[in-house]
């Protein structure tokens, strides 16, 4: 019978330090990914306005929430958490917007 057992000499190539394309895993044998770019000036005021929406609405909805426990109270609460949903609608509405146009193609 034959002796399947690897020489010393022998070169073996370990398959997991291989993917199946025949590169390596690892990025500094390749060129580096580019650094992210920072968000513009429009992406920063939005996303500020998005975090004052939400702070504002959760805010809005709570305080109506303990008002409503009363009737008195309720005048007030209900119509601050429907004014705190208002809020939350106008930021998924901020959130939702971008730029306008975009076109797909479909490839069959």
């Amino acid at each position: 019978m034959d002796d399947k057992r690897l020489a010393v000499a022998e070169e073996v190539i370990e398959p997991e330090l291989i993917s199946p394309g025949g590169r390596s895993g690892r990025w500094d044998d390749r060129q580096s990914p580019p650094p992210p770019r920072k968000p513009g000036l429009l992406t920063r005021v939005k996303g500020l306005l998005a975090g004052g929406l939400a702070l504002l609405g959760a805010g809005l909805i709570l305080a109506g929430a303990f008002l409503t426990s009363t009737v008195i109270g309720a005048f007030l609460g209900i119509p601050m958490m429907l004014a705190g949903a208002a809020a939350f609608y106008l930021l998924f509405k901020l959130l939702s917007s971008g730029p306008g146009g975009t076109v797909f193609f479909r490839r069959f």
